[in-house]
């Protein structure tokens, strides 16, 4: 048969559509392949309405393998000749002919469709053949094209053109924009998905949509004439789900209990791990899983579709409670530590998607994955979800619970909160294990110096370094000596701070968590504040800057005090900037304000003076307007210049001849936003014409085109130790 006529436009895929064009360069078999509804059948439409000589397969309604040959026949308009089989027939028909012969939806008879796509590219050199499958032919030469989900501004369009066609008024807006990447978020960028849920803004608006996604197999469902494998979400997973086995089936259901998707071990722990590889694997050949670093996942709805088989077999308890067993054997190491480590932590994070899912099924470890949850939570620099969990600890991981929530504590600022779970914790742990003594008072030390009790803090320190001495573990013992240093550097014994950071610091230098490394330069960078030596403090600052990672705290520890070098060197506009954009972060993250480093509060006071009115709301405006990496880039950039890190970006593509809608395009801004950047930039550089700043930046101390210039001139305050 002819190609059909698609009956609505093609969104997105245009790499897909240039891909298919290579492809055909070095490869006789291409098979598109994706999860149903994926679109695959719209971009082989698109992709053979352009070819020559292109003839349409449709394989879905054949529930014959013994059909497919007559099937194909007919498709290309070849009659049937007796005592001939069809397949000789198509290759007489197709030998010496450019030809593309489009096989729709294999997945069912992957077999046959595979015996007769042999034979005919072995029999005609010059065809090309194109399939659409939820898995591969596994032929030899095939080249496999796998689609994936739509990028979410495509996705965004794809449901914007569908509910305007049906949905007279709808038009994508910014009062709605929002809610539509919403819905294209939680359905995975799945264009099936996308499409049925955006005919239903003719009934529901795209609000009410949203809010019943979470029944989307009732929502997603259609009246309309359509093919039956896409008659709605439910049909279109359900056919790729038929045409697995028992076994298969089994694990593909059991697989469901991980909404934050699994490894093998993980996989093991809910099936048999002598087959599990093989199984897993069978699954994301039939494209019902997405592979990624080593990992697997299923595409929500498809989990979701999983998950009701699982609750229908009966199984769902057991399942759960295997993967609660799985869960409690990663938390129960971190529950053994004095502090967490990269070994430890590391699988808990990666899992804690899954940790947070089985908090409703967990029973008496709930607390333990509580805690744990709430340790990875704020190695991210998320402290406010972690709080929330941990607010009434009990069970036998009391302790546990008990010190992790007191450091929560301290980290936002409530010192006597954090007084009272740490107390309660080392109460608990006086008879038990001195591993968990040595942590519960290390976080009664830091408690205590939150709440503004220095001499306490002092005393518990003191406590877990004795303890920690001779248990022979050299990492508790260089967070306990750090902590005493940190400790005393606040209780104003430099002299003693001095001594034990010598001692640490290169232990802490070597070690592999980044969270001890950062801290034990923040607190030198300090000690060589209080000493005055800028230039070591600035060195501190900066490395423990860059070895950071993702908690914003650690971040804002650093950036202070190098906004205190830069107000004592007399940058003052660098210091009101950077103070600025911690005292932002500090907001967005629900972090304490800084009242206990006076030094920082009386550096930015002081550098404050120095500026005019206008001056320093420049700065401050600057600051805030900082992202934490571009605030981190400008922190560790040398100052020498007054630019934004934005402002950059922009005179880097003017120098390099891009026009004002070409820069809007690139930086994802408005044209009006690019031209008030060039008008500031303007101001700050007294430059008036594009030359100019093209000169200027040529002036810049070197640097190479395409790389970003340093920016412009310009501890938290309730930091727990460890």
């Amino acid at each position: 048969m002819t190609v059909p006529v698609p009956l609505d436009s093609l969104v997105g895929r245009r790499h897909e559509l240039a891909r298919l064009t290579d492809l055909r360069r070095t490869s006789r078999l291409i098979t598109l392949r994706g999860p149903g509804g994926a679109g695959k059948t719209r971009l082989a439409l698109e992709y053979a309405g352009q070819a020559r000589g292109a003839y349409w397969v449709e394989l879905a309604p054949l529930t014959d393998a013994s059909l497919l040959e007559s099937a194909t026949a007919a498709a290309i308009g070849v009659p049937e000749q007796p005592g001939r089989r069809p397949v000789d027939t198509i290759a007489s028909a197709l030998a010496g002919r450019h030809a593309l012969l489009v096989l729709d939806n294999c997945e069912h008879l992957i077999e046959a469709s595979a015996r007769l796509v042999s034979a005919l590219l072995a029999r005609c050199a010059d065809l090309t053949v194109l399939a659409t499958s939820r898995e591969d032919l596994d032929v030899p030469g095939e080249a496999v094209l796998r689609l994936g989900p739509l990028s979410l501004r495509n996705a965004i369009r794809l449901f914007a053109e569908r509910a305007s066609a049906a949905a007279r008024g709808f038009v994508l807006s910014d009062a709605n924009t929002d809610v539509v990447a919403r819905i294209c978020e939680r359905l995975d960028g799945h264009p099936l998905s996308i499409e049925l849920a955006a005919r239903r803004v003719r009934l529901l608006g795209a609000d009410d949509v949203l809010r019943r996604l979470d029944d989307r197999f009732r929502l997603l469902a259609s009246s309309r004439p359509a093919e039956e494998r896409h008659r709605d979400l439910r049909t279109a997973i359900g056919w790729s789900y038929d045409l697995l086995d028992d076994e298969e089936k089994a694990v593909f259901r059991r697989l469901s209990v991980f909404p934050g998707g699994f490894g093998l071990d993980a996989a093991s722990a809910v099936g048999d791990p002598s087959t599990v590889l093989d199984f897993v694997g069978a699954l994301e050949a039939k494209s019902l899983l997405v592979a990624a670093g080593g990992r697997f996942r299923m595409q929500e709805s498809i989990r979701l579709f999983a998950h009701d088989r699982l609750v229908e077999s009966g199984e769902v308890d057991e399942v759960r409670q295997r993967v609660v067993e799985w869960l409690g054997g990663l938390a129960e190491r971190y529950a053994r530590q004095a502090f967490p480590t990269l070994d430890v932590l590391g699988p808990l994070d990666v899992e804690r998607d899954n940790l947070f899912a089985a908090l409703e099924w967990a029973h008496e470890r709930r607390p333990l994955f509580a805690a744990a949850l709430a340790a990875c939570w704020r190695e991210r620099g998320q402290f406010g979800a972690g709080r929330a969990l941990l607010e009434e600890p009990t069970g036998p991981f009391r302790s546990t619970v008990l010190a992790q929530a007191a450091v929560l504590a301290t980290d936002v600022g409530d010192g006597a909160r954090a007084v009272r779970l740490a107390s309660d914790a080392v109460a608990l742990d006086r008879d038990g294990d001195p591993v968990h003594l040595v942590r519960s008072l290390s976080r009664l030390a830091g408690a205590s110096l939150a709440a503004g009790d220095a001499s306490a803090a002092v005393v518990a320190a003191r406590e877990a370094l004795a303890l920690a001495r001779p248990q022979r573990q050299p990492f508790a013992t260089a967070v306990c000596l750090h902590n005493l240093a940190y400790i005393s550097l606040h209780a104003g014994s430099l002299d003693e701070a001095e001594t034990l950071l010598a001692e640490c610091l290169p232990a802490c230098r070597a070690a592999p968590e980044p969270w001890l490394k950062a801290g034990a330069l923040h607190s030198a960078g300090a000690v060589a504040l209080a000493r005055n030596d800028l230039d070591a403090a600035d060195a501190y600052f900066r490395e423990a800057l860059e070895c950071a990672t993702s908690h914003v705290a650690r971040k804002i520890h650093s950036i202070e005090g190098l906004a205190v070098v830069a107000a004592r060197r007399g940058d003052a506009p660098r210091a009101v900037r950077l103070s600025s954009a911690t005292s932002a972060l500090r907001r967005q993250w629900g972090m304490s304000t800084n009242t206990r480093d006076s030094d920082v509060s009386s550096a930015i006071r002081t550098a404050r003076a120095a500026l005019s009115g206008s001056e320093v709301q420049r700065a401050h405006d600057e600051g805030a307007a900082l992202s934490a990496d571009d605030l981190v880039a400008h922190a560790l950039a040398v100052a020498s210049g007054p630019l934004t890190p934005r402002e950059h970006e922009v005179v880097q593509l003017v120098v390099d001849g891009r026009s004002t809608r070409q820069i809007a395009a690139e930086l994802d801004i408005a044209e009006r936003t690019v031209e008030a950047h060039l008008e500031n930039v303007r101001g700050k550089l007294d430059v008036r014409s594009r030359a100019e700043l093209a000169a200027w930046w040529a002036r810049q101390a070197g640097l190479p085109r395409g790389r970003s210039l340093p920016f412009g001139s310009g501890g938290a305050g309730s930091r727990s130790p460890g």
